[in-house]
């Protein structure tokens, strides 16, 4: 005679069944929490496509509504919301139904069964604990994507700021490298000076407009980049960045309280502390059940052949003579000790950043201070000395031009280094999980290059060449798009 094993009663599984946990949900006001802390808000609506003059916090905002990061982050989180429902929910209970026919003849015996094994229930509890932290860690790795994009974002616009003023001060520069050609062109059509100096003359204006060129792709790339981020590739025609970096601001705190707010803060770090107690549990979970393999306890229910009804009992459980668990145990063991050296890793690497980051910050500041406060100030003086050897015909105008060419490079090498600076503020203040000290944007000012945007015309010259050089400051033809209107090369009289 079969047995056939029938679980504990139907409507106690129906019932144990029905107790799954509850989907868990993103909570707005606590992603929005977590982002303040670092500087970062959510827009309460949602946005059109971005026109006209694009500011810093338009453009994250861009970048948080529509990158598709956020989409595949958000995506994975819901992943780890169904671990968690999995792991709530009891196995499903096996049927088994059964007819034999006599050998001989006779009436058929009927046997029916159900089993349910209860290794799951005795384990869901800590089932749950392990999948919700897992799902706790994948959300802050949510949250810390949305910073990381954010940083991203806000180092592309700086960029593409940067990008653009060098653009401006490289127009300024190919254009005083074109009149020093136009100029040299009528003096060597009037004999007064040789085929070599206007070939050299050809080859500074040639090489300054083979470097607008790249400027303006330099410019280009950066938008493009920017759009990128923001989700909308490729469409840069409908908007712009601002013209002018802002100036420094305060410098950061020392190191080691930014290496403290770093490890404090820092929401990859809190993802993974996360994830490790939920190894934790898990280590401890399989070393309390490591003898247990699967237990089905049931009833059951039999007819005979004759009509005999027959109604009974039985348990059926692994027994743990040669399979102890001993690989799930090591395979535990070892995966919690991976997570601890993982976490060991980015905590070294969250000091060396928050101590390079910062040291770079100020290198660039300085370099940047040397550059406004010395440099170029005598760069200005030397060009009035210039202008007025010019003037009394001491030097002639294509010294002054070639002198005004070096001062627009420093200029656009200072632009650069102010662009360097912003970035490197950008990446400390992800570093350390949080805003920097110093204020707005903006609070301290922007670098203005207007005083180079003068007519070439102001810069008068005496010679005896026999030319009339008033129309020198008519605009050249390589001049195009937001640079039409610097109209001149910051002639100092």
């Amino acid at each position: 005679m079969r047995v056939k094993r029938i679980a504990l009663p139907v409507l106690s599984v129906l019932f144990l069944a029905g107790c799954a946990t509850t989907v868990p949900d993103l909570d707005r006001e606590r992603l929005e929490g977590d982002l303040m802390a670092y500087g970062v808000t959510l827009s309460e609506e949602e946005l059109p496509k971005p026109r006209g003059e694009l500011e810093l916090e338009s453009a994250i905002h861009q970048a948080l509504l529509r990158n598709p990061r956020m989409q595949a982050a958000y995506a994975r989180l819901d992943l780890e919301a169904a671990d968690v429902i999995e792991a709530s929910q009891f196995a499903n209970p096996s049927l088994s139904l059964s007819v034999l026919r006599p050998e001989g003849g006779g009436g058929n015996e009927y046997g029916i069964g159900l089993a349910w094994g209860i290794s799951g229930w005795l384990l869901r509890s800590a089932r749950i604990d392990i999948a919700e932290s897992h799902w706790e860690s994948t959300r802050l790795q949510l949250t810390e994507g949305m910073v990381a994009l954010a940083s991203d974002t806000e180092r592309a616009w700086y960029e593409a700021v940067a990008a653009r003023q060098q653009a401006q001060v490289q127009a300024l520069e190919t254009r005083a490298a074109d009149l020093g050609l136009r100029l040299g062109q009528r003096f060597h059509e009037a004999g007064n000076i040789t085929d070599l100096d206007k070939a050299h003359l050809r080859i500074r204006a040639t090489e300054s407009r083979l470097q607008l060129e790249e400027a303006r792709r330099q410019e280009r790339a950066t938008r493009l980049y920017l759009a990128h981020l923001m989700g909308i590739p490729g469409e840069i025609e409908d908007w712009s960045v601002p013209a002018t970096l802002p100036l420094p601001l305060a410098d950061p705190d020392a190191p080691g309280a930014l290496v403290d707010q770093a490890l404090d803060g820092r929401l990859d770090l809190a993802a993974l502390d996360k994830a490790l107690d939920g190894m934790t549990e898990g280590v401890a979970l399989v070393r309390r059940y490591r003898w247990l393999g699967d237990i089905e306890p049931g009833i059951e229910f039999e007819r005979e052949t004759d009509g005999t009804r027959l109604w009974g009992g039985g348990i059926t459980f692994t027994l743990p003579l040669f399979n102890r668990n001993q690989s799930g145990v090591h395979r535990a063991e070892a995966r919690l000790r991976e997570g601890e050296a993982r976490r060991d890793r980015l905590t070294d690497a969250i000091i060396a950043d928050v101590h390079e980051q910062h040291y770079r910050l100020l290198h660039h500041r300085e370099r940047f201070r040397m550059m406004r406060e010395e440099l170029l100030p005598a760069r200005e003086i030397a060009m009035a000395g210039i202008q007025e050897r010019v003037n009394y015909m001491f030097d002639d105008v294509f010294d002054l031009l070639e002198h005004k060419q070096e001062e627009l490079r420093d200029w656009r090498r200072t632009v650069a280094e102010l662009g360097d600076y912003w970035r490197a503020r950008a990446d400390l203040a992800y570093a350390v999980a949080g805003p920097l000290p110093g204020g707005p944007v903006g609070r301290e000012g922007y670098f203005d290059i207007g005083q180079l945007e003068r007519e070439p015309g102001q810069m008068h010259h005496h010679h005896d060449h026999g030319h009339d050089h008033e129309d020198h400051g008519e605009p050249h033809d390589h001049e195009h798009g937001d640079h039409t209107e610097h109209s001149g090369h910051g002639g100092h009289h």
